[in-house]
């Protein structure tokens, strides 16, 4: 089987103006400094996304900054906070947007799933449960 029919088609996803420049000079700045596949995975997220203004943006949507709560095929449950590089602190509750999970997660809504592949070649699929501030009611 081939990596396209694997990964199947991925949902649409929306970005905020200000997500995309941002994430847009990100990119740039770690051409050849990181690794590659997980920048043109980022960097395909970005070309496909639907950009929306920054005072429109909702329904929730994972951009950087949420708090996610979100599951795997495994049926684990993980609660993290969607992070640029530089913001990480080195808290387990927070995961970079230049990491697969996190390149993933960005423009996301409620009930969206999507498969990636990790940098070990394994197809792994994501669903977000929750998009927002309060998220201790999620199991």
């Amino acid at each position: 089987m081939n990596r396209k029919t694997l990964l199947g088609d991925p949902p649409t996803i929306h970005i905020t103006s200000q997500d995309f420049s941002r994430l847009d000079l990100l990119v740039e700045s770690l051409s050849g400094k990181a690794n590659t596949s997980i920048l043109e995975f980022l960097r395909d997220e970005l070309d496909r996304a639907q950009l929306v203004a920054d005072a429109d943006a909702a329904p929730p949507f994972v951009r950087i900054g949420s708090r996610v709560v979100f599951g795997d095929e495994q049926g684990m449950t993980y609660r993290l906070t969607l992070r640029l590089p530089e913001q990480t602190s080195g808290d387990p509750s927070e995961i970079s947007i230049v990491t697969p999970v996190g390149a993933a997660l960005l423009g996301l809504s409620e009930g969206q799933s999507i498969s990636y592949e990790t940098p070990d070649n394994r197809i792994k699929t994501i669903t977000v449960l929750r998009v927002g501030e309060n998220l201790s009611r999620i199991p």
